[in-house]
């Protein structure tokens, strides 16, 4: 399993990991009952701190996404339209904040829309 981190990036490598997961899922390249690479193994793929694996991995099976299994490692155990639902409902909230500010400074509906079709369209 190969996930696209970037350090330099400003957000915490954990929350990549989660995100990478997260994305494997809804693609389907991840299917409930699949075993995710261990710890230490992700960590040295993806060259972080083990520590940094084990917390996302941990928050992600606080919200439900994967279980630790003894003998076994990290299961998926929530499917692609569950992840997908979760995901939503998370950057709704994440997006209400910013969206309100564009609102309160006079920013038209049609333009903010027009902003987020260009980046649908153009921004990988």
């Amino acid at each position: 399993m190969w996930l696209d981190i970037d350090m330099r990036s400003p957000v915490p490598i954990y929350d990549q990991i989660k995100r990478g997961v997260r994305e494997e899922i809804i693609k389907g390249k991840l299917k409930e009952g699949d075993t995710l690479p261990s710890i230490r193994e992700m960590a040295s793929q993806i060259r972080v701190n083990p520590n940094t694996v084990a917390r996302a991995y941990r928050e992600l099976e606080m919200e439900g996404t994967i279980m630790a299994r003894q003998g076994l490692g990290y299961i998926v155990v929530s499917d692609g339209e569950k992840v997908r639902d979760s995901m939503f409902d998370t950057l709704s909230e994440e997006l209400k904040e910013p969206i309100l500010r564009l609102k309160k400074s006079g920013i038209s509906l049609d333009k903010l829309l027009e902003v987020i079709e260009n980046i649908w369209k153009y921004q990988s």
